[in-house]
């Protein structure tokens, strides 16, 4: 069998680890590109040679063609493997690398480039006989000619786009010139490339997609069905194989339609059919991603593959070993993003230093990370932190392996989407897989008051146990608290702890060996299974608890079932509350606007002396590739501007200073 001996991964985060584990496995050795805000991910601690992309923004570094093709060749590396995003599905880059007598790691140029442009995609399948929806191409003048034509609603996107970016719903032609000038915009933004495409939207739609495999002798192989429904604006949240949508006949008709398209064009390496799925149960072609995509780990879970090694053997020129007769389907799989973003806020981006990094090993379970406790997120790439994936024999054993991982990881220091993966997962939306693509934009409220109702629930007596055994046993030499030197426990003090602002009054007593809290009068037999650093395991009255806890400033963070709690005591000089509040101060804190992220100036509405009102777009900023709007809280005028269009910020620098009008 050939082999390379050395490749370049042209890509960062989650797919740069799974690219070098798979090259580790085939004894190949690699070589990591990173950016200086980079330098702590796993990707660059895992690769047999690392090189620092010197640059401040994605065009001098992951987006750099010609820099990446030089240190493949500086570094003696055969091949570059391209990964998903960023230049993975750009046709000019991959014929650069073969230009030079490398190998790309992917589809041919010529596969990329029809694949890549969605109106030539969808003629080119159209004319296979495979069914398309309705659609129209171009800039915003010249798909207004259409107007007349379209049914509505329609689905605008950006025609070189991908990953839910530059896509905008239409209800009517009254939105359609608001809606392609959004979209517009987001195309120049993450594309380059403001062309804009337009087809009917489906309201109800699933998203079905078709894994294959092709070699450079003919051969093309399917890895059965995957199931993407479960996304939030075009992103995808969850994602299941096999789909629980399709049944055998079904089946046979996406797969056989896949392999069709990707044999008639002489495709090789990975690449992806997707088809939308309506209410009739009929399909239409979506797109082809020519790439190995995020969510490829639960199509190699259920078929026992190793799809990225599959790559690397195709791109060194090997036949397919396996026949089609060989791939069967063996369980269920299911896989969550987790992501910094602030769930509870809008799904604001989150960025900052993982205080806390915890996720269990668990039998048939599986993480795809960068990431790594004490590490810095960068704002300047998209939030994805990890995928977890649980297997199971049925969708419900596989379900619920998911619904336990997501129990038991603990993060903290960046927001996190966790809590609401837990309730989307144990959702009876998802359990009984009445999903489809817009079900959570459309019951975004009710997915979070569920989420919210959970957290509600949670005992909150046994937090502040837990508050009180990490800061009066766990932590009693570390001088922190005024009973230390008195002897706590000897003691039986009475105190207040604030649990998110709810007071309780608590004591402790040993009694025959057993520590007996009293929460608000309730009283708790409490024993300790271990406490190490930041982690306690408790038994609290018999049931098995846990919890990790990290001081935050003047507060307490208690951790577990996947939500966040701050606590805090006036018992603790650290953390002791003064109340009295300088209006004046106060007043003038009001006035000045401060960034509550990392992120960049994308868009500037205002400038010095203008009068603004309550609820005024000030400005955009851009962060993890998302827009998020600053809004102004009070009627005034702007005194001063603190920042331009392009400017990096900081979470709590000041942008811009109001007065009174």
């Amino acid at each position: 069998m050939n082999t390379f001996q050395k490749i370049l991964i042209a890509n960062r985060g989650e797919i740069a680890v799974r690219i070098i584990r798979a090259a580790q496995k085939n004894g190949i050795r690699s070589v990591a590109v990173y950016a200086a805000d980079d330098a702590g991910s796993l990707h660059v601690s895992l690769a047999d040679e690392v090189v620092l992309l010197s640059g401040n923004n994605l065009i001098e570094t992951y987006l750099n063609q010609d820099k990446i093709i030089q240190l493949a060749l500086s570094t003696g590396a055969e091949a570059i493997h391209p990964g998903y995003g960023f230049l993975s599905e750009n046709a000019d880059f991959a014929q650069k690398v073969m230009d030079v007598g490398l190998v790309f790691i992917g589809p041919s140029p010529e596969n990329i480039r029809l694949m890549g442009e969605k109106n030539s995609a969808l003629a080119y399948v159209e004319s296979l006989g495979l069914p398309i929806l309705k659609s129209f191409m171009g800039t915003t003048a010249e798909i207004l000619k259409h107007t007349m034509e379209m049914e509505f609603p329609v689905m605008v996107k950006a025609s070189g786009g991908g990953g839910g970016k530059g896509m905008v719903i239409c209800q009517s032609a009254e939105e359609l010139i608001p809606a392609l000038e959004k979209a517009e915009r987001q195309a120049l933004s993450y594309f380059g490339n403001g062309e804009l495409f337009v087809e009917k939207y489906l309201p109800l739609a699933r998203h079905i997609e078709v894994q294959l495999m092709a070699d450079n002798y003919g051969n093309v192989l399917h890895f059965f069905e995957r199931e993407c429904s479960v996304q939030r604006r075009f992103q995808k949240i969850i994602e299941e194989a096999p789909s629980p949508s399709v049944d055998e006949t079904l089946r046979l008709e996406l797969t056989s339609a896949a392999v069709k398209i990707a044999r008639s064009m002489n495709y090789r390496n990975a690449g992806t059919i997707e088809f939308l799925l309506d209410e009739s149960r009929k399909f239409y072609f979506l797109e082809m991603n020519t790439r190995i995509q995020v969510e490829h780990p639960v199509t190699e879970m259920i078929t026992k593959t190793d799809l990225v090694s599959m790559q690397l053997q195709v791109a060194a020129g090997n036949e397919l070993v396996l026949k089609q007769e060989d791939i069967r389907i063996t369980g269920h799989a299911i896989e969550v993003r987790l992501c910094a973003e602030d769930a509870e806020n809008n799904f604001k981006p989150s960025a900052g230093k993982l205080a806390l990094w915890q996720i269990p090993e668990m039998v048939n379970s599986r993480i795809e990370t960068f990431v790594k406790e004490g590490m810095t997120v960068s704002p300047n790439y998209d939030s994805l932190l990890a995928k977890l994936i649980c297997w199971g024999g049925t969708r419900t054993k596989a379900v619920n392996q998911l619904q336990q991982l997501l129990a038991q990881t603990y993060i903290s220091g960046v927001h996190t989407n966790l809590s609401f993966l837990s309730g989307l997962v144990e959702s009876t939306a998802v359990q009984e897989n009445v999903i489809y693509t817009r079900y959570v934009d459309e019951n975004l409220d009710f997915i979070n008051l569920q989420v919210q109702e959970k957290k509600q629930g949670l005992n909150r007596h046994k937090l502040a146990i837990a508050y009180l055994i990490f800061q009066f046993q766990q932590k009693k030499s570390s001088g922190n608290s005024i009973w230390n030197e008195i002897g706590f426990w000897r003691m039986i003090p009475q105190m207040e702890v604030f649990v998110d602002g709810e007071k309780l009054e608590c004591s402790s007593i040993m009694n025959s060996g057993n520590q007996i809290f009293s929460i608000n009068q309730q009283e708790y037999k409490v024993s300790v299974i271990q406490m190490i650093g930041n982690l306690l395991e408790l038994k609290i009255n018999q049931q098995p608890e846990t919890f990790y806890c990290l001081d935050d400033e003047k507060q307490t963070q208690v951790i577990t079932d996947g939500f966040s709690f701050a606590l805090r005591s006036n018992s603790l000089m650290s953390q002791a509350l003064l109340n009295k509040k300088n209006a004046a101060s106060e007043k003038v804190f009001q006035n000045l606007i401060c960034a509550d992220l990392f992120g960049k100036v994308l868009k500037l509405n205002i400038s010095k002396g203008d009068v603004v009102k309550t609820g005024q777009i000030l400005l955009t900023l851009e962060s993890m590739k998302t827009e998020i709007h600053v809004l102004c809280p009070v009627d005034a005028q702007i005194q001063k501007v603190h920042v331009a269009v392009g400017n990096a910020v900081i979470e709590k620098q000041l942008l811009v200073e109001l007065e009174q009008a």
